[in-house]
């Protein structure tokens, strides 16, 4: 994929996660398109492609959220190539690959994220967190997860194997 292509398709899942996406939350959950965009990309074009998603965008998230810097970056990153790493192994045109990737990385990740914060100073209760927040993320990140990664596998057959 080219740069700019991957800059355009970053800066629009940004945009539409704080803005549309902000004010149609479910019970003050949002999608997390970014991790839904290095999953999917990370599935069709490989660990590379998916690690470089994660990382810019995750690193934008980071950069636009205030929290603490680098979360985002590493859950992103990580997610993305390991998202990547499986998509040799398994086949892509089933439906069920990015929404069982999605939902695995949405859990692992906010766990990941729960200990970081954790070792930060941050005082929750895991279980209430994930009962509240990371279940209903992780169902809802499913709604953007079908659709994108249909229409990256459509655009990746139409171009030829791992272009975009």
């Amino acid at each position: 994929m080219r740069v700019w292509s991957m800059i355009a398709v970053l800066l629009a899942a940004i945009t539409l996660q704080s803005t549309i996406f902000a004010r149609w939350n479910l019970f003050g959950i949002m999608p997390d398109l970014i991790l839904v965009l290095a999953v999917c990309f990370g599935l069709l074009y490989g660990p590379a492609q998916g690690l470089r998603i994660g990382l810019a965008g995750g690193l934008l998230l980071d950069l636009a959220g205030g929290g603490i810097l680098g979360i985002n970056t590493l859950t992103k990153a990580l997610f993305g190539y390991g998202a990547g790493y499986l998509g040799k192994t398994v086949f892509k045109e089933n439906i069920l690959v990015p929404v069982v990737v999605s939902v695995a990385a949405t859990v692992l990740g906010e766990a990941l994220s729960f200990f970081f914060l954790s070792l930060f100073g941050w005082r929750g209760r895991f279980f209430h967190y994930l009962l509240t927040t990371v279940l209903p993320l992780s169902l809802y990140n499913i709604l953007p997860a079908v659709p994108l990664y249909l229409f990256l596998l459509r655009r990746m057959k139409g171009q030829g194997r791992g272009r975009i």
